[in-house]
């Protein structure tokens, strides 16, 4: 549970990071795009395909670290109808459904990416899989986190019902 808890901390600091670093990218690429445009007729080619892909990237890598911190869309239908239910075994509940969605989005993706990796469409010089990669890996880190939330839901149960 401990280390599982150091590895999404860990995970989430460096997407904070790495999310900023994407989002300066995009950023700069979007303000060369429009000034070359507006003022030289001319533009990066494949800037726009390049920017469609990082846009991509900061809104999987902000729901990631939404997830993380517990600011991800919740179902609050559930929890407003089970009331008089144990607040941790509604949480459970909610978490285990996310992790089974997590877990069914992440085969989807990954079988995606396999099917992607034998395409030879290109990007500038990088290959369309490597920038659509994010897909699996963000419900990768999902599904850790939810892992975790569902590990934490099951103790603090435990732990309350032997009091």
């Amino acid at each position: 549970m401990d280390f599982l808890r150091k590895l999404n901390y860990r995970l989430y600091k460096f997407q904070k990071i790495f999310i900023v670093i994407v989002f300066l990218l995009l950023l700069s690429l979007s303000l060369i795009q429009v000034l070359l445009r507006l003022f030289f007729n001319f533009g990066v080619e494949s800037a726009d395909s390049i920017i469609r892909y990082l846009v991509m990237w900061v809104g999987f890598l902000g729901a990631s670290l939404a997830t993380y911190k517990n600011r991800h869309i919740n179902i609050d239908v559930a929890s407003q109808f089970f009331k008089k239910i144990n607040k941790d075994a509604v949480n459970f509940i909610i978490n285990l459904f996310s992790f089974i969605i997590c877990l069914l989005f992440f085969i989807a993706s990954f079988i995606f990416i396999l099917n992607e990796v034998n395409e030879t469409s290109k990007i500038i010089f990088i290959p369309v899989w490597i920038l659509e990669l994010i897909l699996p890996l963000i419900f990768l880190f999902m599904l850790l986190s939810f892992l975790q939330k569902i590990l934490e839901s099951l103790f603090s149960f435990k732990r309350k019902n032997k009091k």
